[in-house]
């Protein structure tokens, strides 16, 4: 990243100060404190003792099942922050990377036989010739993470609005269609309703259907053409001739293939803006998605604390446990076992966490006897 933004990072916390993930994310310039309130709310309602998990939900779904997506609703929660943490670097790290890059073609125009022609600049090393790669290795992390941190708040959508889906699989697109369903009661369709609301606010018409897709595209699909174009600077080169700059173009429906795109409507390809406006409004509309949505949430969870009956959580949120393994034990397995009589420091969260799901020596036993 750039000298500026790391001084920045390295700038000391007050010594009052007892920093959460949430501050660091402050100081990348995130800021999702409605989540940090959502989340606390929701992990302090965890009983370490029986019932377990999410206490007021007992004595449904049965205990198994309770514990199961209690936690999963717990690791969702989690992960969001963790996403957006990510998200912030790699934006950090593609502005920085795609400034070097950028730099490159300054100066390439020259006056070849009387005209200006511009001329590709030779990379003087590998680093240098890899650089479009190393801001698209970030380009394409800052997409992933907005993603899967939709797709955490959809998990965490599914714990509090107690959708009967399955919680470790959450998929936000899935979610938002489960939320459209006639059989939901009138709390739940108020709050799908207040969440579309919330998708139309956050950014110009597309933008999460866009996320979602590029994301699918890079990770799971063959990659639609990178196209750029130079434009003009404001300056003139040692050369005489006008300064340059790279522009890169993200491609418009990466849902779709070129050959579609091309037969559909060629000048369609791209969007008609550089790459760094929609990555940064990618951004911008996500953390504002899931502030808002927290809210909501919030509101919903403590709706439903007055009242666990009124809206039951679904036993169809998890599935039968899974015992499968893919039978991978490592490349050299036994030459770094762990110490079995070495002594593990938990972090308090965590310890809540097992505690909460009936994991530690004294609980361990009720497995055994759990519906």
């Amino acid at each position: 990243m750039s000298t500026s933004d790391l001084q920045r990072l390295q700038q000391r916390y007050p010594a009052e100060l007892n920093p959460t993930e949430f501050d660091a994310l402050r100081a990348l310039g995130i800021d999702i404190s409605g989540w940090k309130t959502l989340e606390e709310e929701i992990l302090n309602d965890r009983v370490e003792k029986a019932p377990y998990g999410i206490g007021w939900w007992a004595p449904e779904p049965v205990t198994r099942r309770h514990i199961f997506i209690s936690d999963q609703l717990c690791a969702c929660l989690a992960s969001v922050p963790q996403n957006m943490t990510e998200a912030a670097l790699h934006w950090l790290e593609f502005q920085d990377a795609s400034k070097q890059d950028r730099n490159r073609y300054v100066d390439s125009v020259r006056i070849v036989n009387g005209r200006p022609t511009v001329v590709d600049p030779r990379p003087v090393n590998p680093h240098e010739q890899l650089m479009p790669a190393i801001a698209g290795i970030h380009r394409v992390g800052l997409v992933r993470a907005l993603a899967s941190a939709l797709d955490c708040l959809a998990g965490v959508i599914i714990g509090v609005a107690a959708l009967p889906q399955n919680i470790l699989r959450a998929d936000f697109q899935r979610t938002r269609k489960a939320l459209r369903k006639s059989t939901l009661t009138q709390k739940q369709k108020d709050f799908a309703s207040g969440l579309e609301g919330k998708i139309v606010d956050a950014g110009p018409a597309g933008w999460l259907d866009y996320t979602f897709d590029y994301r699918n595209m890079v990770v799971h699909r063959g990659r639609r053409l990178e196209l750029g174009q130079r434009a003009p600077g404001s300056v003139y080169t040692a050369h005489g001739t006008p300064s340059t700059r790279r522009v890169t173009h993200l491609p418009r429906d990466p849902a779709r293939s070129e050959v579609e795109v091309f037969l559909d409507n060629p000048q369609a390809l791209v969007l008609t803006e550089e790459e760094e406006t929609t990555l940064s409004g990618l951004l911008e509309s996500t953390t504002f998605l899931l502030n808002a949505t927290a809210t909501d949430l919030l509101e919903l969870w403590r709706w439903r604390k007055q009242d666990p009956t009124a809206l039951r959580q679904p036993e169809q949120q998890w599935g039968e446990p899974s015992t499968a393994s893919t039978a991978f034990n490592g490349y050299s397995p036994g030459t770094r076992p762990l110490d079995a009589n070495a002594v593990m420091v938990l972090h308090p969260t965590l310890k809540r966490r097992l505690c909460a799901a009936a994991l530690l020596d004294p609980d361990r036993a009720n497995w055994k006897t759990f519906d």
